[in-house]
């Protein structure tokens, strides 16, 4: 759980924090998804990145407090798969060149949708676990294990970010 926990603590934290660094340009990019009304995009994009730095905090608190786990868990998952479903309701519109908001420029594909997926059942796990506290020998699995799936994490987002900025040069302007 300790694992998980500082996964998403990083991911959610870095992710709010650069939410809220740039709140106008998160605000354009929550207005290309056109599920919010214009003129709710500004306190949306607010809201969401503000959820993202106190769910981040849930999951400091997470693996003492059973509160903070049920919450940091069911929470993240909510986000997620909502995350998830914005991005599929646009790629279903056609709209795949819109930005994601993930910070890195990537255009909406099903890659990220199944991301989304994947992160929503990983935030699930830690439910499983929810009685059992952190010993010294869960820190000593769960640093490596963070280390190589934040490892992991970075590669597909830099690779992502490639193929992102490697389309500018090779599609025709629209």
């Amino acid at each position: 759980m300790l694992a998980a926990a500082l996964g998403f603590a990083l991911l959610l934290g870095t992710g709010s924090w650069r939410k809220l660094r740039s709140l106008d340009e998160f605000r354009a990019v929550l207005a290309d998804y056109r599920l919010v009304p214009a003129r709710a995009t500004k306190p949306a994009a607010f809201v969401v990145a503000l959820v993202e730095g106190v769910l981040s905090g849930f999951w400091l608190v997470a693996p003492w407090r059973v509160e903070a786990a049920v919450l940091a868990s069911v929470g993240t998952a909510l986000l997620m798969a909502a995350y998830g479903g914005a991005i599929t309701a646009n790629l279903l519109r056609g709209r795949s060149w819109i930005d994601c908001g993930c910070g890195g420029g990537e255009q909406l594909s099903w890659f990220l949708v199944v991301r989304n997926l994947v992160l929503t059942g990983f935030a699930l796990m830690p439910l499983a676990l929810i009685d059992a506290l952190p010993r010294w020998k869960d820190l000593a699995v769960s640093v490596p294990v963070f280390a190589v799936a934040a490892l992991l994490y970075l590669a597909t987002r830099t690779l992502l970010e490639n193929a992102a900025a490697m389309r500018v040069f090779t599609e025709p302007t629209r």
